[in-house]
């Protein structure tokens, strides 16, 4: 119960009122808050395929008990998650009603009410209806008409739509509240609705003759539930948030995913360690709909072109001895900064490069999924295999020089055979422990299993990398 008039109450109890006893004569009012009342809607989207919903709601509520429905809140809402909060007030109970979009359902939630029976006249064809009240509906629907009763009536039954009537794509919470004066308030619902997920989608054109590229930054949201968000407040999170998996229940809602942003270059707060990046403008999602707004626009970006050979040779005695030409990876390096300081922290997505073609059209180059970027931290997307620049390799030389350690000889030729000097950079693992003790090109230790070697080759040329590795595998 409230303790005072300026604390904020969340919701406590979704079962049965414990050690109230509360009876429904009790309750001074029935109250419906629909979609009218929303002031405000705020959808939060993260990538692991959920969203938070925020809604602002403001009507009047009298002094004491009351029941609360509010209406047009999402289908899909996991009713555990729901949070109503607001002054002077403490919730004693809350309980969901899901949607119906069968027949059955809809009669069921019509059972006490008045209804209308439809009969075709056999010999006009006029539509007759009258007034009814439905009794019941299992195993047959009851109706009582006036001072009869119904039973299998061949015509139709016809509901009357109202505002508490139950309609695709929403659900209702009905509340018990204790208000400690009469007035206007404003109640926050917060709930989670699974189904939506969003990703950063990237466009890189890249200028080879002057080294340049422009980038644009996109968020894709896609929403695969079965409700709509109109003129909604839209945000995404970077990061993956830890959700308690269980196993499905009876009646659950369902809400299955289905095969969708920032307006101008926001800088996304960071919220526990988690980005979060906001929309500028309010955006409608329509269920089942795929949408993509921008979020990001540089240009004439700085960018240095490389290519990388991975384990070009097998260091195990059964790796065979000779490894025929094949081509190295393009690899494009930009830092993630703009002329006036550091970037936009950029979410985890894929990059898709284009080589612009003066008086041609544009060329596909590949793509490469980043991981997230940090502001001012270099963006390295490795693109697929080049013909001009390759590679081939073979074994010299094997020694044993006991049963675990043995000492072999390799040479690797890089080649170039484009227009420009080519900076390759070549990349060996080795198992166990090794040690590089001859070489004619200068390594450099990368990490524990890696070594690294940087060479530039000019055009039209090629150049061997030799050395010999001592390695040990086991005791």
């Amino acid at each position: 119960m409230a303790k005072d008039g300026k604390r904020c109450w969340p919701m406590v109890l979704v079962a049965a009122v414990l050690g109230c006893g509360l009876a429904q004569d009790a309750l001074a009012k029935d109250l419906l808050w629909g979609g009218d009342t929303r002031q405000s809607r705020v959808l939060t989207v993260y990538s692991d395929g959920f969203a938070q919903v925020e809604e602002s709601r403001v009507g009047t509520l009298p002094k004491g008990l009351c029941r609360l429905r509010l209406a047009d809140v999402a289908s899909g809402i996991v009713p555990e998650s729901a949070i109503l909060r607001g002054e002077k007030l403490s919730i004693v109970e809350m309980s969901v009603r899901p949607p119906f979009t069968d027949p059955h359902g809809l009669l069921v939630q019509s059972i006490g009410k008045t209804v209308r029976l439809v009969r075709q006249d056999p010999r006009t064809g006029e539509d007759k209806s009258e007034n009814a009240v439905l009794l019941s509906v299992e195993p047959h629907p009851i109706l009582r008409v006036g001072d009869r009763l119904e039973i299998n009536h061949p015509g139709r039954i016809v509901l009357p739509i109202t505002p508490e009537t139950p309609m695709p794509g929403q659900a209702f919470l009905d509340f018990t509240l204790d208000n400690a004066a009469p007035a206007q308030r404003q109640l926050t619902l917060q709930y989670l609705v699974p189904g939506l997920r969003w990703q950063a989608d990237y466009t890189a054109v890249y200028n080879e003759e002057k080294n340049l590229l422009d980038l644009s930054g996109w968020i894709g949201i896609a929403n695969g539930s079965d409700d709509s968000f109109d003129g909604v407040s839209l945000r995404v999170v970077s990061g993956n948030v830890a959700r308690v998996v269980e196993q499905p229940r009876a009646g659950a809602f369902r809400a299955e995913a289905k095969p969708m942003l920032v307006d101008e270059p926001l800088r996304p707060p960071m919220v526990a360690g988690y980005r979060l990046y906001p929309v500028a403008r309010k955006v409608s999602i329509d269920a089942g709909e795929r949408k993509q707004i921008a979020f990001l626009d540089r240009s004439a970006v700085p960018v240095a072109r490389s290519y990388r050979v991975v384990d070009p040779v097998g260091v195990f005695r059964s790796a065979p001895g000779e490894w025929p030409r094949r081509g190295a990876f393009l690899r494009l390096i930009f830092d993630n900064t703009v002329p006036s300081g550091n970037g936009l922290p950029l979410p985890a997505g894929v990059v898709r490069v284009t080589a612009v073609r003066p008086n041609e059209a544009d060329l596909f180059l590949g793509e490469d999924r980043i991981e997230h970027v940090p502001e001012g931290a270099p963006v390295e997307v490795q693109l697929g295999r080049v013909v001009d620049v390759a590679y081939s390799a073979r074994r010299m030389d094997f020694r044993a020089v006991s049963r675990s350690t043995s000492e072999q000889h390799f040479n690797v030729t890089l080649f170039n055979d484009g227009e420009r000097e080519a900076n390759i950079e070549l990349t060996q693992t080795f198992p166990g422990q090794w040690s590089i003790f001859d070489e004619d090109t200068a390594h450099v230790r990368r990490d524990a299993q890696t070594a690294a070697w940087n060479v530039i080759v000019p055009p039209h040329r090629s150049t061997n990398i030799t050395f010999w590795v001592r390695n040990t595998i086991g005791n």
